[in-house]
């Protein structure tokens, strides 16, 4: 009951963030991907099953929150959940190197994704395109890893551990 109580809350969070903190930085150039940093956190946390899940749901309602193309959102961050969760069983999750390189190759993949989709129908700047996919993965990246390691200062104990058993435990 507790994991059910921490995705709703985690996605709320995402979501109003997104609305509204993050669409501010945004205007000003500055694009922080919270959907991939809560699909990343979670998937490491949760595994792959429940990894999939969060972004599936995260992702659609972020897809109906803008009024685009359902299911844009919806596949590529259950896509990434899953991947995540599934690495998640061979990393060591609480390393910093570790974290950082994730939330980049998600960020990277996403920013894409989503790219493919604003760059179809119309003419658009290939390189612009381009530099808004290098902006989020650079600042999602180390924006992830500092949000990540907020727990440890205030705990002594792990959050993620090293890789363990088998995907389905969680």
């Amino acid at each position: 009951m507790k994991a059910i109580g921490m995705f709703i809350f985690m996605a709320i969070v995402s979501l109003l963030l997104r609305t509204t903190l993050l669409a501010g930085l945004a205007s000003h150039g500055i694009v922080v991907d919270v959907l991939v940093l809560a699909t990343v956190a979670w998937s490491l946390k949760q595994r792959d099953a429940w990894g999939a899940t969060f972004g599936f749901i995260l992702g659609l309602a972020a897809d109906i929150d803008t009024a685009h193309w359902v299911g844009r959102h919806a596949l590529a961050l259950s896509l990434l959940g899953y991947g995540v969760g599934r690495l998640s069983t061979t990393l060591v999750r609480d390393s910093i190197l570790t974290q950082l390189v994730l939330f980049a190759v998600a960020t990277a993949l996403h920013q894409l994704w989503a790219a493919a989709f604003d760059a179809s129908g119309s003419a658009v700047n290939v390189g612009w395109l381009a530099g808004r996919v290098a902006l989020a993965t650079i600042t999602t990246a180390p924006f992830g890893v500092l949000v990540l390691m907020i727990p440890r200062l205030f705990s002594s104990r792990r959050s993620y551990g090293n890789a363990s058993g088998s995907s389905s435990a969680g």
